[in-house]
């Protein structure tokens, strides 16, 4: 295993452990989440305005709440 595979695995793992316990927070309310709710804030959405018809490439999203907000739209 090369130091960029153990960089990489310990990265991983670490987000991993991360998203187990912000998946229960009342900061990223998942249930509510799943059941429509954008993760987006103002922002986020005056910045880039209607983004139907278009691609994202959305770089920084922890567990995939923010993607999915744009996807949504």
């Amino acid at each position: 295993m090369s130091n960029y595979d153990n960089y990489f695995n310990t990265n991983k793992s670490t987000w991993n452990e991360k998203v187990k316990t912000h998946a229960k927070s009342d900061m990223y309310d998942l249930e509510t989440f799943k059941n429509g709710k954008s993760s987006l804030i103002s922002f986020e959405l005056e910045a880039l305005r209607d983004v139907k018809g278009k691609s994202l490439l959305h770089l920084q999203c922890h567990f995939g709440q923010d993607t999915l907000s744009w996807s949504r739209m």
